[in-house]
C-alpha cells in the first residue's frame, strides 16, 4: 500500500470518527435510551471497521478524533449550552463509547482479520 493511500486511509477514519460522534450525540438524546444504545454499538462498530482497515494507526485516529469531538460537545458553549447534557443519558453516552473503544482496543486485531492476513 502506498504511503499516499495510507495517510488519506488514516484521514477518512479519524473523519469517521468525528461522524460517529456528531451522530451519537444527536442520537443519544433524540432517541432516548435506545439512542444511547444504538449510539454506543455504532463506535464499537465503526472501531472494529477502523482496526481490521488500517490496524493500529487507523484505529487511533478514529478514537482520537471521537474523544476530541465527545470532549467538544460535552463542553459548554457560548451560550451556557451543552449538547451532551450532565444528566443519566449524557453519562452513559460519553462512559459507554469510551468502554466500547477500549474493548475494540483491547480485542486483537486476527479476530477481526484472521491471522493469514498480512499486515
Amino acid at each position: 500500500m502506498s504511503m499516499l493511500v495510507r495517510v488519506v486511509s488514516v484521514a477518512a477514519l479519524a473523519l469517521l470518527g468525528v461522524v460517529a460522534a456528531t451522530v451519537g450525540v444527536g442520537s443519544h438524546r433524540s432517541m432516548g435510551y435506545g439512542g444511547v444504545i444504538i449510539g454506543i454499538l455504532m463506535v464499537a462498530l465503526v472501531g472494529v471497521f477502523a482496526k481490521a482497515w488500517q490496524a493500529w494507526s487507523g484505529f487511533l485516529a478514529y478514537a482520537i478524533a471521537w474523544g476530541v469531538m465527545a470532549w467538544v460537545y460535552s463542553s459548554t458553549g457560548p451560550g451556557d449550552s451543552t449538547l451532551v447534557a450532565d444528566d443519566v443519558r449524557g453519562a452513559l453516552w460519553l462512559r459507554g463509547g469510551t468502554v466500547a473503544i477500549a474493548i475494540v482496543a483491547a480485542v486483537p486485531r486476527s479476530v477481526y482479520v484472521g491471522r493469514d492476513v498480512a499486515t
